[in-house]
Parts: C-alpha cells; structure tokens; sequence
C-alpha cells in the first residue's frame, strides 16, 4: 500500500503538537528537578534560595543520613511489603471475579456487576468504615492497606471488558480437549491478558504506594510507619524531629533533607513504570474493543 504524503500544513500542525507536548512535559518535570536539586546542593545555597534547575555545591550528605535512619528503613521495607503483596492479591482476586463476571451465564451477573458499580457511587463512610475495620482487627495490621480494595470496581470492569473482547473460541477449544474453568483461567485466559493485567498492577501499586488516609487513620504504631506518613512528618518538621538522632543531622539544612527523602520515596514508582508502561496502554485500548 502507498502511503498517502503529508501536506505542509499537516507536517506543520505535527510538529506543533510535538513542540507543545514537549513542553508541557518539561513543565511537569521542573518540579522534580529541583527538588533533585535542592537534595545534592550545599546547605548555604538551599537556605538562601538559589537553587533553581542546577545544584551548586554538590554533595550527597541528605541522602547518606537519610538512609542510615531506622524510621526511614522500616517506613520503606513496610512500604515495599504491602505494595507488592497488595498488588499481587488485587492482581489474582480481580482476574478471578473479573473471569466469573464476564460470563454470560453466570446466574445473577447483572446483579453482581451492579453490586460492584454501586460501590463507584456510594460508600459507607469514614466511620462506619473505620468502626468495620477496628472489629476485624485491622487496626495496626498493614493488611489493612490493601484488603479492603483488593477488588475495586474500576479494575474489575477493565479486566471484565477485556476477559470479554477474547475469541470465544479459546475456551471452546479448551473444553473439546477436556480443560476445566480453572485450568483454562490460568492456563489460556491470564498469559494473553498481560495488558489488562499489567494496567490493574499499576492502578494498585501507585494506590498503595501513596495511600496516605488509610495510614493516617489506622496504623498508629511506628513499626508499622510506612512512606506517606514519614514523609508527612518529614514536611511538616522544621528540624527532621521525627528521625533518630543521627550523625550530621545538624549539618544538614531541613529543606534539603525533605527533598532528598521525596526524591527517594518516588524512585521506586519511577523505575518500575517504564517497563509496564507498554502493557498498560494495550490494557486501557484492547479492553474496550469487542470482536
């Protein structure tokens, strides 16, 4: 097939857009680049408001006390430990609801599919659901921060759309050769949803990651601290209190302390992101289209 040639008019309109896009993203990134660099610049230029775009006076002290404090190990291996279980359970339980709920024989869909989307609408409340959890033995417990969202109606109906746009005739096929409903589940229908599954991960890890009410109202105790609430102590200290004493804590400016635990709590996210990020474009546009 020829390729149809691009009119001037249409080759500058794209190069229009690529401009804009280009600087709407580096509009987005100017934050974060000063923050980086406010966390490697001496405590004199961050104190007097000279830090921009650049560091001056180069050093990595924030980062080496940072990370030699116990309260931030604990607040980060917590952080760690509830988003990747949190994100492998949501993962299985919302493949497997969303596998039941994309059948069109299942006696009652609709109305479980309605139960579901209720919940997009209307909740409990903040008490009663805080009155819920504290029965259960929640309180304290870092299960908390993912098990009551463990299946949400937003990723069901991402994974329940997609279990739906497959060819019938996997399954078909899989039943003529003897498969039952789970052997097909995990056998046929979980290694081609990748996208949709990868979509749902990436929901849930940066929702526990940053979940800072579930924390705030229900962990209490410092062994079960995690990165929200250390980094809100850390912002609303004028003197990093809430960190041990540790040595060159006083050689350090606040300011720059902060920034370099934001810059280390974001990492993680940052990194993992790119390598999903292929998946969840193909989860968000696949899901939505039938055959």
């Amino acid at each position: 097939m020829f390729r149809q040639k691009r009119t001037r008019g249409e080759q500058a309109f794209n190069v229009f857009n690529h401009i804009l896009l280009l600087g709407i993203a580096l509009l987005c990134l100017l934050p974060y680049i000063t923050i980086i660099s406010k966390s490697i610049s001496d405590n004199a230029y961050v104190v007097s408001g000279q830090i921009g775009l650049w560091p001056k006076g180069f050093h990595l002290n924030a980062y080496q006390v940072l990370l030699s404090g116990s309260n931030f190990r604990t607040a980060f291996m917590n952080s760690v430990y509830i988003t990747v279980l949190g994100t492998l359970l949501t993962v299985f339980f919302t493949a497997v609801v969303g596998y039941a709920a994309a059948k069109q024989d299942l006696p009652g869909r609709k109305a479980i599919n309605l139960l579901y989307i209720f919940t997009m609408l209307f909740n409990g409340g903040i008490i009663p659901t805080y009155l819920v959890i504290k029965e259960t033995g929640l309180i304290n417990n870092l299960f908390v921060l993912f098990i009551p969202s463990l299946v949400t109606a937003f990723n069901l109906i991402v994974v329940r759309s997609y279990f739906e746009s497959l060819p019938p005739a996997l399954e078909e096929s899989a039943r003529i050769d003897g498969a039952g409903n789970l052997r097909i589940l995990f056998k046929i229908i979980l290694p081609i949803s990748l996208p949709s599954l990868a979509t749902i991960a990436i929901f849930s890890a940066v929702g526990i990651w940053n979940n800072y009410m579930g924390p705030l109202m229900y962990l209490t105790k410092k062994d079960v601290q995690v990165l929200p609430l250390f980094l809100q102590n850390i912002v609303s200290s004028a003197d990093g209190a809430n960190m041990e004493s540790t040595a060159g804590m006083d050689a350090i400016a606040s300011e720059t302390f902060r920034a370099a635990a934001i810059v280390v709590s974001t990492l993680p996210i940052l990194m993992i992101y790119p390598f999903l990020q292929r998946f969840f474009v193909q989860g968000m546009t696949l899901g939505a289209v039938k055959q």
